[in-house]
């Protein structure tokens, strides 16, 4: 097994402190950035694929070319 990073357990305080507060804030940041399910490509419609594997092709598909998107911007 590989250890990678630390986990900082904070203590419980009575006063508030602004370091934890920018922290939250940053990370709450970087959660927005991620791509949410909107973001896909697949167009709107009823798919019916004869396999798993024609499926699996189209859904590559579109990722590539939501890859391709917003590689461009």
């Amino acid at each position: 097994m590989r250890l990678v990073g630390t986990r900082r357990i904070r203590e419980i305080t009575m006063h508030a402190d602004g370091e934890l507060l920018k922290e939250g804030a940053l990370f709450n940041d970087e959660i927005h950035k991620l791509p949410t399910g909107k973001t896909m490509r697949f167009k709107k419609g009823i798919y019916r694929y004869k396999s798993h594997d024609e499926a699996n092709q189209h859904q590559d598909a579109c990722l590539i070319e939501q890859m391709v998107d917003h590689a461009d911007r």
